[in-house]
């Protein structure tokens, strides 16, 4: 089966993500831990590691070589925490070497593959002499925390220069990672909606959160696409950390929203949605005669979910048709199918998208409720 998360992982286009000096704050707090007072933070949940990061990976052959270079006194690199708001600490670099040192010292794997301490392999952490494991528990460790004063951008922008490390988190991942809280869990609760997936194509989320982001980029330009400015990016990190815990009566509106706009959708074009397709469901092509491609765009997603969301009651029967036709028109105009494949987080190109999906509306007939500011 081909993997079709890559349809929504096409790039808004380079955007430039500029720092005005009020942004650029970011504290850093350098200090050495011992491996004991590490542990201990680890057992008691003071320390853990962000839901997105991947799991651990390293075989106890590498976690031994990592605790005989600790032996040994070899320098290793330092760990990068994050504090957090209630005064925790996530391990945003360092996650595989934090837990391989807790691991062994609670005597849950014995060393192998050892270069040098040839005479301490098959002994778990009891096992080893005690001077050793004095040594161990003693031994300091570099760590640099992030502190919770940091600029919310600096602080994405510092998560993204230290994710190196196998496959890189995209933005949504980092997201999940740094803003977690209400708006957070709801992002994961609406992409498991019937007539969402239905439009999708998948029974379940994607991996990768491709998904989510989608519902984030609805929920934030319903509310705030009248102050939008690109990028794209920060705009939707901003929207996180301001609506990051909001009430559940705020919640409750956009799951209400979020629930009705999917179902007209499904309704109307179910899984068509989202698609450079014709009314038929065959893939448009573009003025040189080539085939567009067929899977979900991001940015129509925008334009169809945002339109179906102004409307006035709901699309009956006798209108599905004309409808899907009417939208079918649209996107084959050249000037559209620009606006949702170039540089589709630039201000000018939304609002051409949007204006494309409503003209669409309103010719089936349809009464669409666009926002005053907008003077379509």
């Amino acid at each position: 089966m081909v993997d079709r998360t890559e349809e929504l992982e096409q790039t808004e286009g380079e955007e430039t993500f500029e720092f005005p000096p009020p942004e650029r704050r970011i504290t850093t707090q350098p200090y050495d831990l011992s491996i004991q007072t590490l542990v201990e933070q680890w057992d008691n949940e003071l320390l853990g590691v962000p839901e997105i990061q991947r799991e651990y990976v390293w075989d106890n052959g590498r976690a031994s070589r990592l605790i005989e270079s600790l032996i040994l006194n070899i320098p290793i690199p330092p760990l990068y925490f994050a504090e957090t708001k209630d005064v925790r600490f996530e391990v945003i670099d360092g996650h595989q070497r934090v837990k391989s040192i807790a691991r062994y010292l609670k005597n849950e794997y014995a060393l192998s593959g050892l270069h040098v301490l040839a005479e301490y392999r098959g002994n778990r952490f009891h096992q080893l002499p005690e001077r050793e494991q004095r040594f161990l528990r003693t031994r300091s460790l570099r760590v640099v925390v992030i502190t919770h004063d940091s600029h919310p951008s600096m602080k994405f922008e510092v998560f993204e220069r230290l994710n190196t490390g196998g496959i890189s988190l995209n933005a949504q991942e980092l997201r999940n990672s740094l803003y977690r809280g209400e708006l957070n869990n709801t992002l994961k609760e609406l992409v498991r909606n019937d007539s969402f997936r239905a439009c999708i194509g998948t029974k379940t989320p994607r991996h990768r959160m491709v998904d989510e982001e989608l519902v984030l980029r609805f929920l934030a330009l319903w509310d705030e696409l009248s102050d939008y400015r690109p990028p794209l990016k920060r705009f939707l990190n901003e929207y996180m950390t301001t609506w990051r815990n909001p009430s559940e009566s705020w919640l409750a509106e956009r799951r209400e929203v979020f629930c009705q706009t999917m179902a007209r959708i499904d309704g109307v074009l179910g899984n068509k949605a989202f698609r450079l397709i014709d009314e038929h469901g065959q893939p448009l092509r573009d003025e040189r005669g080539r085939t567009l491609p067929r899977g979900v765009n991001r940015a129509l997603f925008d334009a169809q979910s945002l339109g179906f969301a102004w409307l006035e009651g709901n699309v009956g029967e006798e209108n599905r048709r004309r409808t899907v036709s009417s939208i079918s028109r649209e996107l084959a105009m050249e000037t559209v199918q620009d606006a949702v494949q170039r540089a589709t987080g630039d201000r000018h190109r939304i609002l051409l998208r949007l204006n494309a999906m409503v003209v669409a509306l309103r010719e089936a007939g349809l009464n669409v409720n666009v926002p005053g500011w907008m003077d379509l």
